[in-house]
């Protein structure tokens, strides 16, 4: 009876074990996520959007304009307004808070729209990528201004800039952890107002 219960709790310390792996290879960076932070600021918007449990609100040129559009709460709140064709200006910074001395990473800026159940939409620009060396206690600053021009599978409302920040050595990516060398994910929110073409 003494015997069964070794080898049961044997197979369950095995069992936790091997479950458990998968977790660990994949890495948290759980340290350096606490090491490097990353700053979006949008610069030149031309009016402001405000999203809450009523819809969007275009403010622009002093015109006020609705669309019934109700993202997740999490996304309520007061946004820089772009049009299409126009340059978004972003302006990101990564800083390098230490302890490490040094931290080459990989860099990528992407931007979406934001569909009201909070997935990613069309594109709203090709993914920026640079590599940097950053010193303990040196910021890079990254200029990831772009302008979207207008396409159907665009569309007016919430868009997303994220900034990811990567190992340089990728690693290869598995369905659970599709990004392993991502380190830290950040986004900002921004928006344009619904298309008109001009006559």
């Amino acid at each position: 009876m003494k015997k069964n219960r070794i080898i049961a709790l044997s197979i369950l310390v095995i069992a936790c074990v091997l479950i458990a792996m998968p977790v660990f290879c994949q890495g948290k960076h759980a340290g350096e996520q606490k090491m490097l932070d990353v700053d979006i600021q949008f610069t030149n918007s031309v009016g402001k959007t405000v999203a809450d449990k009523d819809g969007v609100f275009y403010h622009f040129y002093g015109i006020v304009t609705k669309e019934d559009k109700i993202y997740p709460e999490k996304y309520w709140g007061e946004f820089p307004l772009y049009f299409f064709g126009m340059e978004t200006g972003v302006i990101v910074r990564v800083i390098n808070n230490g302890p490490r001395a040094k931290s080459k990473i990989r860099i990528v800026c992407e931007s979406y729209v934001l569909n009201t159940d909070g997935t990613n939409g069309g594109a709203m620009m090709q993914p920026k990528i640079i590599e940097a060396e950053i010193a303990k206690g040196e910021t890079t600053t990254i200029d990831a201004s772009f302008v979207t021009e207008y396409t159907p599978a665009l569309d007016s409302g919430l868009d997303r800039f994220i900034v990811k920040v990567l190992h340089v050595n990728e690693g290869t990516g598995s369905e659970k952890n599709p990004e392993p060398a991502l380190i830290m994910s950040k986004e900002g929110i921004y928006c344009p107002p619904k298309f008109v073409p001009q006559k």
